[in-house]
Protein backbone atom coordinates (compact mmCIF):
# COMPACT_ATOMS: atom_id res chain seq x y z
CA UNK A 1 0.00 0.00 0.00
CA UNK A 2 1.08 3.52 -0.89
CA UNK A 3 1.54 5.85 1.66
CA UNK A 4 1.29 9.83 1.34
CA UNK A 5 1.56 12.73 3.96
CA UNK A 6 -1.75 14.32 4.41
CA UNK A 7 -0.09 17.87 2.88
CA UNK A 8 1.07 15.99 -0.58
CA UNK A 9 -2.23 14.71 -0.64
CA UNK A 10 -3.97 17.84 -0.78
CA UNK A 11 -1.34 19.62 -2.75
CA UNK A 12 -1.47 17.09 -5.33
CA UNK A 13 -5.21 16.17 -4.51
CA UNK A 14 -6.01 15.08 -8.65
CA UNK A 15 -2.99 12.58 -9.07
CA UNK A 16 -3.84 11.05 -4.58
CA UNK A 17 -7.12 10.04 -6.55
CA UNK A 18 -5.97 8.65 -9.72
CA UNK A 19 -3.96 7.06 -7.22
CA UNK A 20 -6.60 5.75 -5.12
CA UNK A 21 -8.52 4.10 -8.26
CA UNK A 22 -6.01 1.83 -8.60
CA UNK A 23 -4.87 0.71 -5.01
CA UNK A 24 -5.81 2.07 -1.33
CA UNK A 25 -3.48 4.90 -0.06
CA UNK A 26 -2.30 5.36 4.01
CA UNK A 27 -2.57 9.06 4.42
CA UNK A 28 -0.31 9.95 7.64
CA UNK A 29 0.04 13.73 9.59
CA UNK A 30 3.29 14.32 11.50
CA UNK A 31 4.50 10.71 10.62
CA UNK A 32 1.39 8.95 11.80
CA UNK A 33 -1.24 6.41 10.00
CA UNK A 34 -4.53 8.91 10.01
CA UNK A 35 -6.09 7.39 7.28
CA UNK A 36 -6.98 5.25 4.78
CA UNK A 37 -8.48 6.03 1.24
CA UNK A 38 -9.92 3.59 -1.19
CA UNK A 39 -11.81 3.76 -4.45
CA UNK A 40 -15.58 3.66 -4.33
CA UNK A 41 -15.39 0.37 -5.89
CA UNK A 42 -13.20 -1.18 -3.32
CA UNK A 43 -15.27 0.51 -0.49
CA UNK A 44 -18.40 -1.33 -1.69
CA UNK A 45 -16.90 -4.40 -1.86
CA UNK A 46 -15.52 -4.28 1.65
CA UNK A 47 -18.70 -3.46 2.73
CA UNK A 48 -20.73 -6.35 1.17
CA UNK A 49 -17.84 -8.56 2.50
CA UNK A 50 -18.54 -7.29 5.76
CA UNK A 51 -22.14 -7.73 5.25
CA UNK A 52 -21.68 -10.82 4.12
CA UNK A 53 -19.71 -12.16 7.28
CA UNK A 54 -22.06 -10.84 9.33
CA UNK A 55 -24.71 -12.84 8.21
CA UNK A 56 -23.09 -15.52 7.75
CA UNK A 57 -22.02 -15.61 11.78
CA UNK A 58 -25.54 -14.13 13.02
CA UNK A 59 -26.94 -17.38 11.27
CA UNK A 60 -24.01 -19.99 12.46
CA UNK A 61 -25.30 -18.08 15.84
CA UNK A 62 -28.77 -18.85 15.39
CA UNK A 63 -28.08 -22.33 14.40
CA UNK A 64 -25.99 -22.99 17.63
CA UNK A 65 -29.19 -21.46 19.99
CA UNK A 66 -26.76 -18.58 20.63
CA UNK A 67 -29.29 -15.86 20.01
CA UNK A 68 -32.04 -13.99 22.23
CA UNK A 69 -36.14 -12.53 20.68
CA UNK A 70 -36.21 -8.96 20.70
CA UNK A 71 -38.87 -8.49 22.79
CA UNK A 72 -40.04 -5.37 24.99
CA UNK A 73 -39.17 -7.37 28.22
CA UNK A 74 -35.52 -8.35 26.37
CA UNK A 75 -35.08 -4.64 25.35
CA UNK A 76 -35.57 -3.38 29.21
CA UNK A 77 -33.37 -6.20 30.60
CA UNK A 78 -30.86 -4.28 27.83
CA UNK A 79 -31.72 -1.11 28.61
CA UNK A 80 -31.33 -1.69 32.40
CA UNK A 81 -27.75 -3.77 32.09
CA UNK A 82 -26.72 -0.36 30.06
CA UNK A 83 -27.57 1.62 32.66
CA UNK A 84 -25.90 -0.24 35.09
CA UNK A 85 -22.25 -0.10 33.17
CA UNK A 86 -23.13 3.76 33.16
CA UNK A 87 -23.34 4.09 36.67
CA UNK A 88 -20.40 1.86 37.51
CA UNK A 89 -18.02 3.42 35.21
Amino acid sequence: MKTIPAAKASKEFGRFLDTVQREPVLVTKKNRPVAVTMSIQDAEALLQMQTEVGVSKGLADIGAGRFSEFTPKYADQLAARFKRQLQNS
